[in-house]
């Protein structure tokens, strides 16, 4: 990507990392506050297609009030954020950057709004490796970027640190940004589901965990009404982070594992599947190949960090090694 580009981004991810709650939450519509048990919780109101929608801001604090009324002040100067946040989209856009299909920007919106990613959450699989392109200031193959699915990684134990947030339906959020949103049961009728599809639609929702011992059962996640698939290795890939912005929209700020740690781990995935999904393993290593490709001549120090970590896990790094070795060998 041209230097131009990589300046248009850094502005992009700058502007909306400066926004503590998301710039579209305080331009329009007004402020309301609920009492839940013995907690005062705030939310944006506004009304969407004629039906009122509220979105959670946060536990009534003197900061947070502090921000409403800044907020209400400033609504102009954050509508002006905002118009200048598309365009630079729209410029990044023109100037070749990696972009997010509409229908996925709509539901990483949701995610956002309902403020997944500022409260841990991580995204991950190939919305994260599209991510990548614009960090790192390349293009990937197109078809390394094809996917349906929107993975979502949130620790369990994060959990425990929200009790006095105010409850979110996600369900329900993502329904009112698409009537088709179902959930897909899972294998075991007695277990919640994990996932959410469009109906009719190549559009899934996934909920992943890093598992706990050998519990493969689907955790609970009260505050956020969903439940998430435990699957192993997931604490490797996202026990280091960097935020990113989605180029869609106005910008999408979401977090996603360190580029290293998903070169590795994909290699990992790819050598734990079997033979039945032998072209996702074969996408998988061409993700990784690229991503290896970019951090060896220019972050090698990431790939040395991510390799340290691994060698941590025994059994993961026999199956990483070899294939490492003979990517960076080449």
């Amino acid at each position: 990507l041209s230097e131009t580009v990589l300046v248009l981004y850094a502005e992009l991810l700058d502007q909306a990392r400066s926004a503590d709650v998301p710039a579209e939450l305080i331009a329009d519509g007004s402020f309301v506050q609920k009492t839940i048990g013995e907690h005062r919780y705030w939310y944006r109101q506004k009304v969407d297609a004629g039906e009122k929608r509220q979105i959670y801001l946060g536990l009534d604090t003197p900061e947070l009030l502090a921000r409403i009324a800044g907020a209400r002040q400033q609504s102009a100067n954050v509508r002006a954020d905002l118009n200048r946040r598309r365009e630079l989209v729209s410029m990044l856009v023109a100037g070749g950057a990696a972009v997010e299909a509409p229908a996925f920007t709509t539901v990483l919106k949701v995610l956002a709004d309902a403020l997944i990613f500022r409260r841990g959450g991580v995204l991950v699989g190939t919305q994260a490796f599209t991510c990548y392109a614009n960090m790192l200031g390349v293009r990937f193959e197109a078809q390394s970027v094809r996917t349906a699915d929107i993975d979502v990684a949130y620790h369990s134990r994060l959990s425990v640190g929200m009790s006095e947030s105010a409850p979110i339906d996600l369900p329900e959020e993502l329904k009112k940004a698409d009537p088709k949103f179902v959930a897909v049961p899972e294998l075991d009728a007695r277990h919640p589901s994990t996932s959410f599809k469009v109906r009719g639609r190549d559009l899934r929702v996934d909920f992943l965990t890093p598992m706990r011992g050998r519990e493969t059962k689907p955790i609970s996640i009260p505050h956020l009404g969903v439940a998430a698939q435990p699957l192993a290795g997931l604490d490797y890939l996202i026990e280091r982070t960097a935020q990113a912005v989605v180029v869609g929209g106005t910008g999408i700020l979401v977090n996603v594992p360190a580029p290293a740690r998903y070169a590795l781990h994909k290699i990992w995935v790819a050598h734990t599947r079997g033979v039945a999904e032998h072209a996702k393993s074969r996408k998988d290593l061409h993700q990784a190949e690229q991503l290896l490709d970019v951090l060896l001549r220019d972050r090698p120090g990431d790939v040395d960090e991510a390799t340290t970590a691994m060698t941590a896990r025994p059994k993961m790094w026999k199956r990483v090694k070899p294939e490492l070795t003979r990517i960076t060998d080449k």
